[in-house]
């Protein structure tokens, strides 16, 4: 009996069937998420590309005063950023914000914070340097699309909710895309 049972134990060891399945098993879930994370990755980056279009093209419409029949120009813009993004985003969960400046020169110059919950905004209760001390944060914009002349910055983000498990905990889910464009209003 027992030279039996090591004939089999020998038999086994140095058997090769099905060896295949076994390293497709171990490697085939690391392949999936690498090539979903190479999908999930390429949507990002089509998206963000047009997204920069869009904002690019919103701004030349808000430069000029421009607006639909019925609509505003934030929902214009809205409007024209859904058109060219095909279809691939979602218009309510689209955001767009405007800072009026004086000048190119005043862009950007707002008091230093820290933004704890990285919106890209400064919140009640954020930390700031009061550099005038007056005592609240100052911004060198105002919200709003401006008058004739007028600096404005136009910002586009979208939260894009990113489906791999792995890659949303590295990057944070949702990821936010965004893009910006300076333009001079006309003299309208």
């Amino acid at each position: 009996m027992f030279l039996i049972t090591r004939k089999y134990k020998r038999k086994f060891v140095s058997d090769n069937d099905g060896v295949t399945a076994v390293e497709f098993a171990l490697i085939a879930p690391v392949f999936v998420l690498l090539l979903m994370g190479i999908i999930e990755f390429s949507l990002i980056m089509f998206v963000s590309s047009t997204i920069e279009g869009a904002t690019a093209a919103s701004g030349r419409y808000g430069k000029t005063g421009y607006t639909a029949y019925g609509s505003s120009r934030q929902q214009q813009i809205i409007a024209t950023v859904a058109a060219r993004t095909n279809g691939l985003l979602d218009p309510s969960l689209i955001t767009v914000t405007t800072t009026v400046y004086p000048s190119f020169d005043s862009i950007s110059k707002d008091e230093p914070y820290i933004d704890t919950n990285h919106n890209g905004t400064h919140d009640l209760g954020e930390a700031y340097t009061d550099v005038n001390h007056n005592g609240q944060w100052d911004s060198s914009g105002v919200s709003g699309l401006g008058n004739a002349n007028d600096i404005v910055v136009y910002t586009v983000s979208y939260p894009w909710a990113i489906n791999t498990p792995l890659i949303g905990s590295f990057f944070g889910n949702p990821y936010i895309i965004s893009s910006r464009t300076v333009v001079k209003n006309e003299p309208y």
